[in-house]
């Protein structure tokens, strides 16, 4: 005989079966559940997280390849600075034309194809650029084009952040895995890299088709990446909760909640992004050099790395997202109040000093504003408001770019200087912090998670409960079969 109950939430009395005495051993009947999987982390999600690293190592090198040589770049192609800009300018205009739609493209081709998109479009983008420095003269023109489609690539790979650590991850792991996907090693190896071996006009070549090579090594593990684990890592994730994409949009469109953390990230990224394209810009005039620059944000980076990395299994330990929230946003803006005054001749470094403080502190942000957006959006799918999220930083980083540039001093002491655009920096760094304070959302993705799991817990001891008063059904027929065998023999 068979009997069907109830398991998990929205099931109508059907997860556990309960089959008759010809599957057991000991005659008796016993309870399966087909619904329950363990949910644990498989080593494959360790692999298929390296290979994804890489991709995004591949990227930055590609995004950073001009923008940390900015006056060889000129020279090269005869065009000016603000012409430069635009060669980091047109990725942040292609990154938010592209988030429009990455939160449907992962909903329609998963993870492993996503991830295969983004780096067909970044080898094709590098090998593109590699035609356009081979020419005579060097293709300004060819090299936008390239720098487009390589481009296109970069929200692919970084708005699936948590959408990757939700497919691959269980809840106590997403911010550790997500912090690994949102650090910047790309461009570690760019800072230290590039200005180094571009140490003349004729290398500038050289290090294009090397940022090629590393374009077409990132793309082959992709393509032997698993898809997905063997059985999802958290019940949230099998439940089939999330609603579609469009609706999703909707949900959020009123969620205030959201919104704040929309601009918090905005700010926050947005200047990163900003600050970075511009920083040789910010310092030349006072006399140091691109390698002295490359060095600095090499450096500065890596500080940032190191950030983002305590951050992921800080906030999996103590899920005190808020707490962090309110307490690192007044250090990024102290940061940047500093710069005003550090940036003077003969303060390497100060300025070293103050820039790792400042990445270490915005990119410990970065993961807490993420999985907060991810909390307090819930059911909403990860995949849109992560997109939305990346799509909103590249955005204000685009426009800070275009303001700082308008407010570079041609006329002050030193030429130009962009004192001005320190100013507006520490500006925006202080509406961001008091954003975060405004910040009252809820993490009903937790909520949720725990809800279920209480739910489970006690259907599992009604299930227990029910076995019981099987095998004690079963021990009195048994008992009454025994009796009246007995009495017929009698």
């Amino acid at each position: 005989m068979k009997f069907i109950t109830d398991k998990f939430l929205g099931r109508n009395n059907k997860d556990i079966v309960i089959d008759d005495d010809r599957s057991s051993e000991s005659g008796r009947t016993t309870v399966v559940d087909p619904f329950v999987f363990p949910l644990k982390t498989y080593p494959q999600a360790w692999i298929a997280l390296l290979f994804l690293v890489m991709l995004r190592t591949a990227i930055s090198v590609f995004q950073f390849t001009f923008s940390v040589v900015p006056t060889l770049t000129g020279e090269m192609f005869n065009v000016s600075l603000t012409a430069v800009n635009w060669l980091a300018n047109v990725q942040g205009v292609m990154y938010v034309f592209m988030s429009f739609f990455t939160g449907w493209i992962f909903q329609r081709l998963g993870v492993k194809r996503s991830l295969i998109l983004a780096a067909l479009l970044n080898a094709t983008g590098s090998a593109i650029r590699s035609v356009a420095v081979k020419l005579n003269p060097p293709s300004f023109i060819v090299t936008i084009l390239g720098q487009i489609i390589g481009s296109a690539s970069a929200p692919l790979a970084l708005n699936i952040m948590t959408t990757f650590a939700a497919t691959w991850f269980t809840d106590n792991m997403r911010a550790t895995a997500g912090m690994f996907v949102a650090s910047n090693y790309g461009a570690i190896l760019g800072m230290f890299l590039i200005p180094n071996l571009a140490s003349g006009l004729d290398k500038i070549p050289m290090v294009v088709h090397i940022v090629s090579g590393i374009a077409v090594a990132a793309l082959i593990p992709i393509l032997v990446m698993p898809s997905k684990p063997p059985t999802p890592p958290s019940r949230a994730t099998s439940e089939g909760t999330t609603p579609s994409f469009f609706t999703g949009i909707r949900m959020l469109s009123k969620n205030y909640n959201f919104w704040i953390l929309f601009l918090v990230h905005g700010f926050n990224v947005g200047l990163s992004i900003a600050f970075g394209s511009i920083f040789t810009q910010v310092i030349s005039p006072y006399g140091y050099t691109d390698a002295q620059a490359g060095q600095m944000n090499a450096v500065a980076f890596f500080a940032g790395t190191l950030g983002c990395s305590i951050a992921g299994p800080v906030l999996d330990t103590t899920k005190q997202h808020k707490l962090f929230l309110r307490l690192i946003a007044p250090m990024v803006f102290v940061t940047d109040i500093g710069f005003i005054f550090i940036i003077q001749r003969d303060s390497y470094a100060a300025i070293l000093f103050v820039l790792s403080m400042n990445q270490f502190f915005l990119s410990f942000l970065v993961p807490v504003v993420i999985e907060l957006s991810s909390e307090t959006s819930y059911p909403v799918a990860d995949a849109t408001t992560n997109s939305i999220m990346w799509q909103g930083c590249q955005t204000f980083g685009f426009l800070i770019v275009l303001v700082m540039d308008q407010l570079r001093d041609s006329e002050g002491t030193p030429k130009d200087n962009m004192y001005r655009a320190l100013i507006l920096q520490a500006a925006l760094a202080g509406l961001m912090m008091l954003l975060c304070f405004a910040f009252r959302g809820r993490m009903l993705r937790t909520e949720a998670i725990e809800k279920m799991l209480q739910i489970e817990a006690e259907n599992e001891k009604g299930a227990e409960s029910q076995q019981l008063q099987i095998d004690d059904v079963q021990d009195e027929e048994l008992h009454l079969d025994i009796h009246t065998h007995t009495t017929t023999r009698s």
